[in-house]
């Protein structure tokens, strides 16, 4: 049984997937659906049932703001979760906007959160620090967004604080403005997710792996997409897109003109970035790249292969030693976090090479 990638077009909510654990079964509902649509729905619910024989579900759990589920935050659902659980807990958030500070500790284990879409279900803070900080392991986000909105000039109000091993966000939106997605450490996997901010904004000595996702630089004069801080050689850690698409937010494209932007910078002195075959618009600058300070530019690692766009010209790049097209094959996902031994169990769709 191969289960596929599958998209409902559709202006209503027509899918509703749990589990009952009670009775130790899926349910699932459809609403409004054309045969052709009503044909993909009854495949997304039985690859859903699939996945969860194969994984083992542990239970699920429902979070919902009018009371109609069993929690009504999502922290208390984590904080009622399993510990050390070597079984994905799915916690279902419904549609709502949450303000939240969710923390998820290195005993919390295999925590799924399950929304109804990355702009349906959204944890928000506005305050310095963390919406969403994870320590445990096997931690897995989908359709779900989280923003930091503590203003322009807050260093530290980070939307994602990420430090969990074999972690995966899918179809999700991560919204800030500084310091946006901090990649701390471990494996960590990015689809078709939508990353805006400003400054640094994807930035730690994580090994993570984006794929087919939008980086979205919001209105600022001075942006830099990434900060990877990759400090000793030995380390396999790094960033690497795939596919993805570096751009200005629709919101500010009318003013892409006032804003130079690069694809990064060197936290520490080993930083390792890799943008394969993505797209790169014009509010990338010539240079492509920028110094910062007091940190050495001999010894980073920045490789672009194959990629397209206005902005994707290596000519007037930076003169800087160090990554060749020919390393290229070391930043999939398969090469970079394993993903071969991992990410297939989780039924989330990855692309294997180059």
């Amino acid at each position: 049984m191969e289960c596929r990638e599958v998209n409902v077009v559709s202006t209503e909510p027509v899918i509703y997937i749990y589990i009952d654990t009670e009775r130790k079964k899926m349910v699932g509902a459809l609403r409004g659906l054309t045969m052709e649509s009503a044909k993909s729905a009854v495949l997304v619910i039985f690859c859903s049932v699939w996945l969860w024989r194969v994984q083992g579900g542990s239970g699920s759990v429902i979070v919902s703001k009018d009371g109609n589920g069993d929690y009504r935050t999502v922290g208390e659902a984590i904080l009622k979760a399993p510990e050390m659980s070597e079984k994905p807990y799915t916690i279902h958030v419904r549609a709502g906007t949450y303000q939240e500070y969710l923390f998820i500790p290195p005993h919390k284990t295999n925590i799924r959160l399950l929304g109804d879409g990355p702009h349906l279900t959204k944890i928000v803070a506005y305050q310095k620090g963390s919406t969403l900080d994870i320590r445990g392991d096997g931690f897995m986000a989908v359709k779900m967004g989280f923003a930091n909105w503590a203003g322009l000039n807050a260093s530290g109000a980070v939307a994602i604080r990420n430090e969990a091993d074999k972690s995966i966000f899918y179809q999700c939106s991560i919204e800030g403005l500084q310091d946006t997605l901090w990649a701390v450490s471990g494996r960590q996997f990015y689809k078709r997710c939508a990353i805006y901010g400003t400054v640094d904004f994807i930035y730690g000595n994580a090994a993570a792996a984006f794929q087919d996702c939008m980086l979205y630089a919001r209105y600022r004069e001075y942006v830099t997409f990434t900060a990877q801080s990759r400090e000793d050689p030995n380390e396999k850690t790094g960033f690497s897109f795939q596919r993805c698409e570096f751009r200005m937010s629709p919101q500010d494209e009318s003013r892409k003109r006032e804003v130079h932007a690069s694809l990064g910078r060197p936290l520490r002195a080993y930083s390792t970035v890799a943008i394969l075959h993505s797209y790169i618009d014009s509010v990338v600058d010539p240079e492509g790249w920028e110094p910062m300070p007091h940190q050495p530019t001999n010894k980073v690692t920045y490789i672009e292969f194959h990629n397209t766009g206005p902005g994707s010209n290596t000519d007037g790049r930076v003169k800087w030693a160090g990554g060749h097209p020919a390393q290229a094959a070391r930043f999939t996902a398969s090469s970079l976090l394993d993903a071969d031994s991992w990410i297939p169990s989780t039924g989330v769709p990855y692309h294997t090479g180059l």
